[in-house]
This record gives structure tokens, sequence and C-alpha cells, in this order.
């Protein structure tokens, strides 16, 4: 579905800077709406500048993602949101296993940077494990297809066996 619920999160939070980036440069406003813009809070300063830093390209899909996001049903959000909590969880689960198995005692900054460290070492372990598995898939399901294809094509099998173990190999 979505690429990931920490993504959308972020879409919904940016969404306001979105629309203020991308909309048209509107008549002057009174002067309390310029007073709150000339001091606005860290967290819209801190996001503001997360879109400022993202590429045309990656605005434009921020845009279609925030965009999706909003057009979700209730519970389909729910239920991403809920996943996002489990995934949460079990990296927290990870993160403290990791640590008792190095034997190291954290405390304060390190144990935040060594979070840091290991989420994003993990994160690169994981892309690097989906790519492996997605070039050892590649050929198993072209060989799959052309076994389809040699099964459906031909007249005289009108009826395929459901377990491919007993379906002859197609060389």
């Amino acid at each position: 579905m979505a690429r990931s619920f920490h993504q959308l999160i972020l879409c919904a939070a940016l969404a306001a800077v979105v629309s203020s980036a991308f909309a048209e440069p509107a008549a002057p406003e009174k002067k309390k709406r310029k007073d709150f813009e000339a001091t606005p809070s860290p967290e819209f300063a801190n996001v503001r500048k997360a879109l400022d830093a993202l590429t045309p390209d990656q605005r434009k899909r921020f845009q279609e993602n925030f965009l999706r996001w909003a057009n979700l049903p209730p519970e389909e959000k729910k239920a991403l949101r809920d996943r996002e909590e489990v995934r949460k969880k079990f990296m927290e689960q990870e993160v403290q296993a990791a640590i008792q198995e190095t034997g190291l005692t954290l405390d304060g900054e390190r144990r935040i940077q060594f979070i840091q460290r290991y989420g994003e070492e993990r994160k690169k372990i994981e892309e690097q494990l989906r790519k492996e598995m997605q070039e050892k898939r590649r050929p198993l399901v072209k060989d799959l297809l052309a076994r389809l294809k040699a099964e459906f094509s031909s007249p005289a099998s009108a009826v395929a066996p459901a377990d491919p173990t007993l379906a002859p190999a197609a060389q």
C-alpha cells in the first residue's frame, strides 16, 4: 500500500507547509495573521526546512502520498497506525536485545546515538535483503510463467494439476 506509515505521518505533518509552499501568493492579509507567520513555532520551522530540503520530485511524491493518505478511509488509516505501532515496538525490542547482546551499558546521548545508528544500519541490511530476494525471485517467477504458459496454451491439458509437483517440468 503506502511505502511506510512513518512517511505517511510525515506527509500529514507537512500538509500545512505544502499548501502554503505551493499556493499562489495571496493578497496581503490582516496584521494579526502576519504576526503569526513572523513567529512560527519551532515544529513548523522544522517542517518548513524539511519541505524546502526536498527536491521537486520528492515534493511531488510527498503531495501524492499526502493526498492518498487524506483519501484513505478511517479504518485503513487506523490499520496503518496499528501496523506502525507494532513495527516500532518490534524495533524497540530488537534494539534492546542488541544492546544486551553487546554487553554495553549506555545511557543518555550514547544510547540515543546507538539506537539511531542501529536503525540506520538495520535499514541498509533490510534493503540489501529485499534486493537479494527480488533477484532470486525474478528467475523463479520467469520459470513459473513459462511453465504456466506451456500448460495453459496447449488445448490437451484443459484441467491442470493443482499441485506443482504433479505437473510435468517444462524444459
